[in-house]
């Protein structure tokens, strides 16, 4: 196409010309952040994976790779709410402890966890005993995911068993409802990290915020 034609493009179609010019520089082009981050992959597959293949957790592209970076292979996790994520902790740390509400799904994903990784099963409530697993299995953790449901809870229930130097990952934190956790984690001395960005599949902005103290297993 000759530079008169894309001008006179351009001018008279410039909503169509700006859309071309990003699907040429995001879709087509296998080096933008579409492809690199795995996004395109994800959208392919209808499930979160990398750019190779590998599962990923469903949360925005930046916190993934501070998970990739900061997991390590002494460290013990909880998840509240399990998944392609689960897959992902299973390689980077010692243990992971999961609870699920969804019997099926719990039956799907148990059957390609490895061995370092219990799914706990229980229905889900408000207040009751799903966020209290947690609790329950009278163990300390390093790292704690909120990613299922009744997460105020889960983020108050969380802070008796974590270790001296655990973080807590709440997804989906731009949510006004889970204002009361992040306020409740704040007044107990933990400071917030704000991560935002793109996920898996998404197609708006996300925020993943961490609660951290000196000395996190985070180096944050």
């Amino acid at each position: 196409m000759s530079s008169f034609i894309k001008r006179v493009v351009q001018s008279r179609f410039p909503v169509a010309a700006l859309r071309y010019r990003a699907y040429k520089m995001l879709i087509r082009n296998p080096d933008s952040y579409l492809h690199l981050s795995g996004w395109m992959q994800s959208l392919s597959a209808k499930k979160p994976i990398d750019q190779n293949g590998n599962p990923i957790p469903w949360m925005n592209f930046p916190v993934v790779r501070i998970l990739e970076e900061r997991l390590t292979k002494d460290l013990n996790m909880f998840e509240f709410g399990s998944g392609y994520s689960t897959l992902f902790y299973a390689k980077k740390v010692k243990t992971v402890t999961s609870v699920e509400y969804d019997e099926k799904w719990l039956n799907i994903i148990k059957s390609q966890i490895p061995e370092n990784v219990s799914i706990i099963f229980k229905p889900q409530d408000v207040d009751g005993d799903y966020c209290r697993v947690i609790g329950a299995t009278e163990d300390q953790y390093d790292v704690v995911i909120v990613d299922g449901r009744d997460r105020v809870n889960c983020i108050k229930q969380s802070m008796s068993v974590l270790s001296a130097k655990g973080v807590i990952l709440l997804d989906d934190s731009q949510r006004e409802r889970y204002q009361e956790g992040i306020d409740f984690a704040r007044s107990h001395g933990f400071k917030t990290l704000n991560l935002e960005g793109l996920k898996a599949m998404g197609t708006e902005v996300d925020r993943t915020t961490i609660f951290y103290r000196a000395g996190n297993c985070f180096d944050i």
